[in-house]
């Protein structure tokens, strides 16, 4: 059996800080992986890379402003003068700002555009070339969207639209990339118990969510969403390209969550 290590690896993670892009890198550190790690919050980013380093791991933290093209070059240049050229790129980072359609701002919209689709194609173009100016012959690319991407979710019409667009940008990608020796994957969160998540729940249950309706019975947890990128990172998935993993304990294949 080929074990989920990662040692030798090297790691960018975008929304690094907290919820789900600060618990991967956590697990891809504890598997061996070195990892930089890129969000808005310089002290967020902090508490990653101290997990990071508990694990016998170099960590990094890159404080980025992703709706900045400029940006997006320099983190790429500043986690391969830190670390190397990273063989793993997580592009995770994500803006929900829900709302009825006719209360959101021109703002509103371009800051998820710009967050959550932009960044992940501009993010992954400028990592793909500076793969392919470094002696490494493989690579991945491991993007997370959202089961929003292929639903109709009161009130998360932009985010749910923008999470299909990652998915149909992962694919372009991996068609790309594959010569390269890369691969190209996502996850699919259903429901996950981030704070984030837990507030929306909480605020908007009643109307919008029915958690009886997940077939295990309870909203997912980071972790969760961290092991199915550990699998994609791995050598296990070494002949996998152009795919998804669903992460959403059942949800897509019952009556669905969203009332």
């Amino acid at each position: 059996m080929i074990p989920l290590d990662l040692s030798g690896e090297t790691a960018l993670v975008t929304g690094g800080g907290r919820g789900i892009g600060a618990v991967v890198a956590d697990t891809f550190a504890e598997a061996g992986a070195d990892v930089a790690v890129a969000a808005r919050t310089e002290s967020e980013l902090a508490k990653t890379v101290e997990r990071i380093e508990s694990h016998g791991r170099r960590g990094v933290a890159l404080p980025t402003d992703l709706r900045d093209a400029d940006a997006i070059e320099e983190l790429v240049a500043d986690a391969t003068d830190r670390l190397g050229t990273p063989s793993i790129l997580v592009n995770n980072a994500a803006a929900n700002l829900a709302g009825p359609l006719s209360e959101m701002s021109v703002d509103e919209v371009d800051t998820m555009l710009e967050t959550n689709l932009r960044a992940t194609f501009l993010l992954s173009q400028a990592w793909a070339d500076a793969y392919r100016e470094s002696s490494r012959t493989s690579g991945r690319i491991i993007n997370v969207s959202s089961l929003t991407g292929r639903l109709g979710v009161p009130r998360m019409t932009l985010y749910s639209g923008t999470n299909a667009g990652i998915e149909s940008v992962s694919r372009g990608f991996a068609a790309e990339l594959a010569r390269d020796g890369v691969t190209v994957n996502w996850v699919v969160p259903g429901l996950v118990g981030i704070d984030r998540i837990r507030n929306l729940v909480d605020e908007q249950g009643d109307d919008i969510y029915d958690l009886d309706r997940i077939p295990l019975g309870d909203l997912g947890e980071a972790v969760d969403i961290a092991h199915a990128c550990l699998f994609f990172a791995s050598e296990m998935a070494s002949y996998v390209t152009g795919a998804e993993l669903v992460v959403d304990g059942g949800v897509s294949f019952t009556a669905g969550l969203y009332r």
